[in-house]
């Protein structure tokens, strides 16, 4: 804690300094929407009378922009989206700083209404932005539907990823959702895609986002109400996959005043029917197994919020997310084992399984935004809870068959496993911004504390007898504390050159106790991570940019438990309470023209790369799957994406990542590995007449075959098509999407384990079409009073 504190005393010391003296005058402001909400990319440019421009710059992240002129008269002009929204005669005698400037989607100047619409795609300094509420495959669907079809993102067996970027945390509202991949997918289904505004990409994150997390992350932003106005959406979705299923939905927004309320509610059920085959190949046998699972699943979910405006330099509210779900599934899952030399089969493993899974989440947040002065400073503060339980349940019997697939004398197994976990969080942090004459600050920090609790039950059936499994039988707990401090400078460089640097410090204890094992696991470290990015525009048209960042990835709670969980005499799983965190190093060099085509190169190294693995034993034949930090890895790709909007009626973003991988292990178990792989993909959006009431999507993504991380994959590819059709006034939408047309998400994986070649193939029910029915009604024109600005004495002397 001692590097931590003298850290803290340095930014401190940093921020409290002097500003500095300037020798040019510089104008500079904030430009935020009518939800608070920083409006990034906006072009402010200061024009002589000649109409040439004197000086011009980008709205930040944080929509901040600083001009550097010479005392004089100049005509301020802001544009946003290549739309004229603002301006403005200045006399400029003496540095001004305007304040926040609010951008509304309908702004009035002079008479003329001027309504600025969001672009599908937006690509920024360090992400790319997915305007969902524009889209149309994202209709009628859930969270997880409109990743599938977000640009740079692959959803795979519900695994979250960043293409070329391996697997990724998911964010919502830039609160980080720490859980299993599992988990995550049932969270993400429970949240109406009519709810979400749009998807960030972020690729490079800056230092005020938490470290965790392989090559970047995933921030999901749901909808707030436009200012003085309330609308509400009602919607149904029939869907047919193998088998039926449906939800029905409901979102309310109001703001008026100074209060600010958003609900949410989201309910449904869906069956599914996945088939998996996988094959072992042995010395002396060959195993192939084969899996048919029906599994039920019933959730609802309700989200919502309130802000209170207490003034006009203060806004406080509250959130909250809760979600609960229901899963049942029955399996029977069939081995042959395969002679080699005759090519029949030497016998047979038969089971049935019944499993039950009752997850319940929710969490709570209150937050706080403070401008204390007109100069641009912005503090905010945030408290989070987390709680998550569930009861799962997996029962299994069996035997082992005779190549008549008789029974086998006193080879019957049998068990009952119960898990109850729980897992509760609380954090807070705090950030503060700082434009300064020669710079912009950024400070912040951050306390987490995390403890779970797992109580594991194994009852033993083979005797037709309950007998209670002390040996597998086990309680574990785990309680980790992360204490963080980050700083970040931005500073425009004249006209071309922008750079930001900043740095995060994290300090994690952990604890993990087996009462089972009677043994206590500590893990005791601090790590720094720092960032960079370094942009040069030499016109309007192009952009070159190079980023640095160095992040985490801690081991998931599930991976640190040490329970042993068998569900066959030849297979069984367990977690490692010595696992370590992996770090990863990332370089990337971007050239963007025209905000349209994009190009990467990339680099990014993984040390302890940490994975569950599954350990083949060629004596016994039994499997022992187990996450291990087992390598160390490193990559190195090209990226090429270009957004076509040339014309109004079609929008499509297309592209390609190909990248060489290479995995060095620190196992016998397994062996060092590389080699290439590709992916290629088109997501197309289509306005098909003038009124613009039908609309078509067509996304298609093409997994070329080669290698990622330890497997090999064989090629898999995706098409969804979408069409959407608006009625009453544009208020009803009918929506329909076909997913997965082709059934081509069934590829082939591979892998060696100890020398023993191992396959499998798996479909997850991703064909089927849905059917969505969504209504919006509202009032946006709420009767206010108008206020005006804070600083509207500067503002008058300016003019």
């Amino acid at each position: 804690m001692n590097h931590l504190h003298s850290i803290i005393v340095l930014m401190l010391g940093i921020f409290f300094s002097t500003n500095g003296s300037a020798q040019t005058l510089r104008l500079s402001g904030n430009l935020i929407n009518q939800d608070s909400i920083p409006v990034e990319f906006a072009t402010i440019q200061l024009l002589r009378s000649d109409s040439t421009v004197q000086s011009r710059a980008l709205t930040d992240s944080l929509g901040r922009f600083q001009l550097e002129v010479e005392a004089g008269t100049y005509l301020l002009c802001v544009q946003l989206l290549g739309e004229e929204l603002y301006e403005q005669q200045l006399l400029l005698t003496r540095t001004m700083d305007l304040g926040s400037v609010i951008v509304n989607e309908s702004s009035e100047l002079e008479g003329l209404v001027v309504t600025a619409g969001k672009k599908i795609i937006e690509r920024k300094a360090d992400r790319l932005v997915y305007n969902v509420e524009n889209s149309t495959a994202a209709s009628g669907g859930n969270a997880l539907d409109v990743l599938k079809s977000t640009p740079l993102v692959r959803v795979q067996n519900d695994v979250v990823s960043i293409v070329g970027k391996g697997e990724v945390l998911v964010m919502i509202d830039n609160r980080l959702q720490r859980m299993s991949s599992d988990e995550l997918a049932v969270l993400l289904q429970s949240i109406p895609s009519e709810n979400i505004r749009s998807i960030e990409v972020i690729t490079t994150p800056p230092a005020g986002y938490d470290a965790e997390g392989n090559g970047g992350l995933i921030n999901i932003r749901l909808k707030t109400a436009k200012e003085n106005a309330w609308n509400a959406t009602i919607g149904a979705t029939y869907r047919q996959k193998t088998y039926a299923g449906g939800t029905v939905m409901g979102t309310f927004h109001y703001n008026h005043k100074k209060w600010a309320v958003n609900v949410a509610l989201n309910g449904g059920k869906q069956d599914y029917l996945t088939t998996s085959e996988s094959r072992i190949l042995y010395p002396n046998e060959h195993w192939r197994s084969e899996v048919k699972d029906r599994s039920e699943t019933r959730g609802f979910s309700v989200g919502g919020g309130v802000d209170y405006k207490a003034n006009e330099k203060w806004t406080t509210g509250f959130k909250y997310m809760g979600n609960y779900t229901g899963e049942t599934s029955v399996n029977q899952p069939f081995t042959s084992r395969i002679n080699l030399l005759s090519g029949s089969a030497n016998g047979f493993i038969r089971s049935d399984v019944k499993a039950s899974n009752r997850p319940e989440m929710y969490s709570v947040n209150w937050f706080n935004a403070i401008t204390p002065d007109s100069t641009g400073t912005r503090i905010t503060t945030d408290v989070d809870y987390f709680s998550y339980h569930k009861r799962d349940e997996r029962f299994f019997e069996g035997n082992e068959l005779d190549v008549h697939q008789h029974v086998f004398p006193s080879t019957y197994f049998s068990s009952n496993t119960t898990n109850r976990n729980r897992i509760d969080n609380i954090s807070g942090k705090m950030d503060v911004e700082k434009p300064m004459k020669w710079a912009s600050l950024s400070v912040g920090a951050k306390f987490s504390y995390t403890q779970t609790n797992n109580n594991l039950t194994v009852t033993d059936y083979e005797t037709g007898t309950p007998i209670l499994n002390t040996d597998q039988s086990n309680v574990f707990r785990y309680r980790e504390y992360n204490e963080a401090i980050h700083a970040s400078l931005n500073k425009k460089i004249g006209e071309r050159w922008e750079a930001q640097t900043g740095l995060r410090a994290e300090a994690t204890q952990t604890e993990g106790y087996s009462r089972n094992l009677d043994q206590t696991n500590r893990n005791n470290y601090i790590k720094l991570f720092p960032t960079a990015y370094l942009t040069y525009t030499p016109n309007d048209n192009h952009s070159l940019s190079l980023n640095y960042s160095r992040r985490i990835r801690r081991p998931g709670f599930d991976y640190l438990n040490p329970f042993i969980i068998r569900t066959s005499p030849y297979y069984y799983s367990e977690g490692n309470p010595f696992l370590q965190p992996s770090m990863i190093d990332n370089v990337e060099f971007s050239y963007t023209y025209r905000q349209k085509w994009v190009s990467s190169v990339y680099y990014s190294q993984v040390s302890d790369f940490s994975q569950q693995l599954s350990i083949l034993d060629a004596q016994t034949n039994v499997t022992r799957s187990t996450p291990l930090n087992y390598a160390n890895t490193y990559q190195v790709g090209i990226s090429m994406y270009y957004n076509l909007s040339k014309w109004s009626w079609w929008n499509s973003f297309s592209g390609f990542n190909v990248n060489y991988q290479n995995v060095r292990s620190r196992t016998a178990a397994i062996a060092s590995i590389d080699g290439y792989n590709a992916y290629l993909y088109s997501n197309n959006d289509f306005t098909l007449n003038t009124s613009k009431t039908l609309f078509v999507s067509v996304n298609y993504g093409l997994q070329l075959p080669g290698r990622y991380q330890i497997f090999y994959i064989s090629t898999m590819h995706q098409l969804d098509v979408s069409v959407k059709y608006l009625l009453l006034n544009k208020k009803l939408a009918v929506t329909l999407t076909v997913q997965d047309v082709v059934n081509g998400q069934r590829p082939l994986i591979s892998y060696s384990s100890n020398g023993v070649e191992t396959n499998f193939r798996s479909y997850d029910d991703t064909r089927g079409f849905r059917i969505s029915l969504s209504y919006q009604f509202g009032n946006n024109k709420l009767k206010t009073t108008e206020k005006s600005f804070g600083n509207e004495e500067e503002r008058e002397r300016a003019e």
